[in-house]
């Protein structure tokens, strides 16, 4: 079982993860309303929930620095993938990607 709870991302499509294997995708929702900021004007529950993965490893963040940590990815390696429900705002530009989770 991963380490990974849930946490923030930079850089990339989705801005926040909770791990798939601890919590439930309405625990996560919950846990996402209550540590990330989702509410875009005064709509809470304008985001987007797709499936994705966590892994601890090396690598360059956006500011071309080397760095150690939890990287947001969307295919699994062979070992040390975490399954996670990935959030981010939706937005008119976006596309469908074939891992989106139907929320209520």
């Amino acid at each position: 079982m991963s380490k990974f709870d849930y946490g923030s991302f930079n850089g990339g499509y989705d801005e926040f993860a909770v791990n798939a294997q601890k919590f439930t995708s309405d625990k996560a929702i919950e846990i996402a309303k209550g540590e990330y900021d989702i509410i875009v004007g005064d709509k809470v529950g304008d985001y987007v929930v797709s499936m994705a993965y966590v892994k601890w490893r090396y690598g360059i963040n956006e500011d071309g620095e080397p760095c150690v940590g939890w990287w947001l990815e969307y295919s699994e390696r062979k070992k040390g993938s975490c399954p996670v429900w990935a959030f981010h705002r939706k937005q008119k530009s976006d596309k469908m990607w074939g891992n989106e989770v139907k929320t209520s």
